[in-house]
């Protein structure tokens, strides 16, 4: 590999770490909501302008890091977008991909849906024996299930566990076992969700900085909520806590989702004493009137109130900054003055929880290569395995993003915790009936923000989630 590190040093310039979000319900137009939006990770390279030093380069990267040969070719990619392929101006693609091409002659063929038709599409496609190899699985709204559906297959029987690229990646895969057998393909872990705010606003109220709050191990549901406290002042047009979802990203904060994958099965919290309490500490900070009443704005979030002085936290992912700075700032306020800190620790809790998001895919039940698409997953992993891969990251939150080395820190401080302490919730990908029950706004776990008790709300869930469950893991079970 002695090419390896100069490699991708020398692509610091032409790559970027692309987030790429998609709509919801198939319109083009529609809002990107943090329920709708996929965020994949790729390093992306302008493929024109490599030298024949640095293609020589990408073959050492192939021949050292990947493995065996692949005699079908092609793989096809179903989605309502393509984060592989060349988009745009300077005709960049992933790095991945390349190195599939580079190393197996691969290739990924877009099949094209959309965001609200995707499942039901692909159960056509499977129903006519199409083919369709992998889908996107981050958003974790069709797993689990997706499997007793017959939409998704194990990709047990084309995994090499003994590889060292899966090495970091093998427990957090596991955390999502069905019965013994794997079904989300999971190659790296990512930031979920953070807290942006202004420092300006934090300033001139003479209040400390979340950022130093952090540091010295005191950002947690306390200090958060104090400060929100100290703000709030409706008749003034100072709002507190804004955003979509916060729900889901704060009850995380806790290290206890409402449904999960443990030991193989589909199981609930609903009774755990960690939940209770982040529910009642949300109960709280919607009765106590600290988060924005989105009913006095027509229903909207208003995240531009952070730039104008008028709120004081934003709850969303990341994509909120990743973008040109002139488009963020123009929301959240001057360059200098805009900052992200993860969502507030469990005061209780030894360990700082924050909400995890993932780059995953699902294998296609019937699919037409599933070695391809492993062999794939295995260039994705080489793609992120060097840590020269992270300067390129970082070159493009400077020049592109317009971030702050202070911004970068923070950027890799989250990463890390979301890595050292991941939190899913499979709220939204459990059968459908289910899952309209419990993801519900009136009556189920993001129903604090509605102002509802939560002991009484778990009452009037746990016996239905008992039944679906039981008869999900039974459905399961009878699999074999």
């Amino acid at each position: 590999m002695k090419n390896t590190k100069r490699l991708f040093a020398g692509l610091t310039a032409l790559a970027v770490v692309g987030s790429l979000t998609a709509c919801s319900g198939g319109d083009s137009d529609a809002p990107i909501t943090e329920a709708t939006t996929t965020t994949a990770k790729t390093v992306e390279i302008n493929t024109e302008t490599l030298s024949a030093e640095d293609e020589s380069a990408l073959d050492d990267v192939a021949s050292s890091m990947l493995t065996g040969e692949l005699e079908n070719k092609t793989i096809k990619w179903f989605s309502f977008y393509d984060p592989f392929h060349a988009t745009g101006a300077g005709n960049t693609k992933a790095l991945s991909l390349e190195l599939f091409e580079t190393k197996y002659g691969g290739e990924i063929e877009y099949v094209e849906t959309t965001w609200a038709n995707r499942f039901n599409d692909l159960s056509t496609k499977i129903l006519g024996g199409e083919g369709v190899d992998f889908i996107a699985g981050g958003d974790l709204d069709g797993f689990p299930r997706g499997v007793p559906n017959g939409q998704f297959q194990s990709y047990d029987a084309y995994m090499d566990w003994e590889n060292p690229l899966w090495a970091e990646w093998k427990e957090l895969n596991d955390m999502f076992l069905m019965g013994s057998s794997h079904y989300l393909i999971v190659p790296q872990s990512t930031i979920g969700q953070v807290v942006v705010y202004n420092r300006a606003t934090i300033e001139n109220l003479g209040m400390e900085d979340p950022a130093d709050l952090l540091e010295a191990g005191e950002w947690n549901w306390d200090t958060f909520r104090d400060m929100l406290i100290d703000y709030v002042d409706v008749e003034s047009e100072q709002y507190g806590l804004d955003g979509w979802f916060n729900e889901k990203p704060l009850m995380l904060t806790s290290g206890v989702p409402a449904v999960e994958m443990k030991d193989g099965k589909l199981v609930h919290n609903l009774m755990n004493a960690d939940l209770e309490r982040v529910m009642n500490f949300m109960y709280e900070l919607n009765t106590s009137g600290l988060v924005l009443d989105k009913n006095l704005f027509n229903w909207a979030e208003h995240p531009e109130f952070i730039g104008e002085g008028k709120e004081l936290f934003y709850i969303g992912g990341m994509y909120v900054l990743e973008s040109s700075p002139e488009i963020w700032t123009e929301t959240f306020g001057a360059q200098e003055d805009v900052m992200f800190v993860p969502l507030p620790k469990d005061p209780q809790s030894d360990e700082h929880f924050v909400p995890a998001g993932m780059e995953a895919y699902l294998l296609c039940k019937g699919a037409q290569n599933p070695e391809g698409v492993m062999k794939f997953m295995e260039c994705i992993l080489a793609a992120n395995a060097d840590p020269s891969t992270q300067e390129i990251g970082l070159q493009k939150r400077r020049d592109d993003y317009g971030w702050s080395e202070e911004m970068i820190e923070m950027h890799a401080k989250v990463t890390e915790m979301a890595r050292s302490y991941p939190v899913y919730d499979l709220t939204s990908g459990v059968p459908a009936d289910l899952s309209s029950i419990l993801d519900s706004g009136e009556y189920g776990v993001r129903a604090a923000f509605a102002g509802l008790e939560w002991a009484t709300v778990r009452d009037s869930l746990v016996d239905v989630a008992d039944t679906y469950i039981n008869e999900f893991n039974a459905t399961v079970e009878a699999m074999g």
